[in-house]
């Protein structure tokens, strides 16, 4: 037999070897491994690129520990019920480090990644464009990107993608938004529990926390977003119909939640606290916004542009309701803006606007915002005070704990759940049994996964 003949042979079992397997394995330290073999446990590939060449539908790449250089590019498709999935290995500490950007995914569908640390990419973390049904969770992107203009970057960015979801991620010290999801055809995805800081240009105030732009459609929730240069949520400019709820924003460099031209945005039951600006805010054109259910304490104390704890403009009062909210100030000034007219007092906005007939001026009484635990103490007036009933709520807080009632506390609320409390947490009492009751926990969960 010729021996071109043989290498065929030998080449075509190895791409049905390649085929048929359920996961390909990649580890740079072992000595064995080669990117011109299948991927196996005792001859893994040196690169996840090399992995991500030979992978097909149901198949995992499964990464070693190390540090891996370099643009990851997906070049096929999964399929639903055998997606494309391409995963740390437990227990290990895989790093994508440099290269354009760290995983491109472009017109694609059913692809996962998970449990990767990317950091250092010329361009984005993790880039989708153009796909559907991709799901990003558990990764650590930082610094994406230069503080220079024309050279900055969101960590994650998925654009002109639908039916997606973003979950678990903490995203950092990147030079554009932590996570950002935009285009016109961007829509039905989730932004759901990660954790977004200290994302900045360096060079002008820009960078947010999570932005949603364009797209009509998609879901932010569950989410902390804080320290950014800009929000800690924007929707901007046509992101219509946006679902902004169980959300914690604090110590941003302008709004908690920002709304710009989204019409028909419903921002419920958030926490946001201390940021420069007016902390949860409707303007440009915002029109048949929904805010309700939210704590909003201390924000735009002293602003440099605007103050207060909920912001309504005069373009985005046409079909907007806000009630049910909580507000606070440790300083005097601008509590609430409605028709870009400033009030100092709860019954002065509601005399003016006739919003907030079920509003409140109170101190939250959270355990230690200081230190980012935005839980509620016994006796809080946010407790058990919520509207069930409007578009939105959910049925769990920020930990997944489910709304519950605090017999301690008289239901001041409305809807189907009269104790549903204000705010992304919900206040758990301990039930005395016969047994030890667990000890709660002293902050949102979503961001250690």
């Amino acid at each position: 037999m010729a021996l071109c003949t043989v290498l065929l042979l030998v080449l075509g079992t190895s791409q049905a070897v390649a085929a048929t397997a359920k996961t390909l394995y990649v580890d740079r330290a072992d000595p064995s491994c080669t990117n011109r073999g299948v991927g196996t446990r005792a001859h893994p590939f040196c690169t996840i690129s090399a992995a991500a060449s030979k992978v097909v539908a149901g198949q995992t790449v499964l990464v070693a520990s190390g540090t891996y250089h370099g643009t990851v590019r997906v070049p096929v498709s999964g399929r639903s019920g055998a997606p494309i999935r391409f995963t740390a290995a437990p227990g290990g500490s895989v790093t994508v480090r440099g290269g354009t950007d760290g995983f491109l995914i472009s017109r694609r569908r059913w692809i996962s990644i998970h449990g990767f640390a990317v950091t250092h990419t010329a361009g984005y973390g993790i880039s989708v464009t153009d796909s559907s049904h991709i799901r990003v969770s558990v990764n650590h992107v930082q610094y994406s990107g230069l503080p220079v203009s024309g050279k900055t970057s969101a960590g994650i960015r998925i654009r002109n993608t639908t039916d997606s979801l973003i979950v678990r991620n903490v995203s950092d010290h990147n030079t554009y938004a932590g996570i950002m999801v935009m285009g016109a055809s961007s829509t039905r995805n989730e932004v759901r529990g990660n954790t977004t800081f200290s994302n900045a240009e360096g060079y002008q105030r820009a960078a947010p926390g999570i932005r949603i732009y364009r797209g009509s459609g998609n879901v932010v929730d569950g989410n902390v977003t804080y320290d950014n240069e800009d929000s800690g949520i924007e929707c901007y400019a046509g992101a219509s119909s946006t679902l902004i709820y169980n959300n914690i924003s604090y110590h941003n460099g302008d709004h908690g939640i920002d709304a710009l031209a989204c019409a028909g945005v419903r921002i419920i039951a958030n926490t946001v606290y201390d940021n420069v600006t007016a902390g949860i805010n409707l303007e440009g054109g915002s029109t048949r916004g929904t805010v309700e259910n939210n704590l909003s304490v201390d924000n735009g104390i002293e602003s440099p542009r605007t103050p207060g704890d909920i912001r309504v403009d005069g373009d985005s009062t046409a079909g907007t309701a806000v009630d049910y909210n909580t507000v606070f100030s440790t300083a005097p000034g601008t509590l609430l803006i409605w028709s870009s007219v400033g009030y100092t007092t709860l019954a002065a906005f509601q005399a003016a606007s006739g919003q907030m007939a079920h509003g409140a001026v109170a101190d939250p009484e959270w355990a230690d915002p200081g230190a980012g635990d935005f839980q509620l103490t016994a006796g809080s007036p946010a407790i058990d005070s919520a509207n069930s009933a409007v578009s939105g709520q959910p049925g769990t807080d920020i930990d997944g704990h489910p709304r519950v009632d605090d017999p301690a506390t008289t239901d001041t609320g409305a809807g189907p759940r009269s104790y549903d409390d204000r705010g992304a947490c919900e206040f758990q009492p301990i039930v005395v049994t016969n047994r030890p009751h667990p000890p709660r926990h002293p902050g949102p969960t979503y961001p250690l996964g």
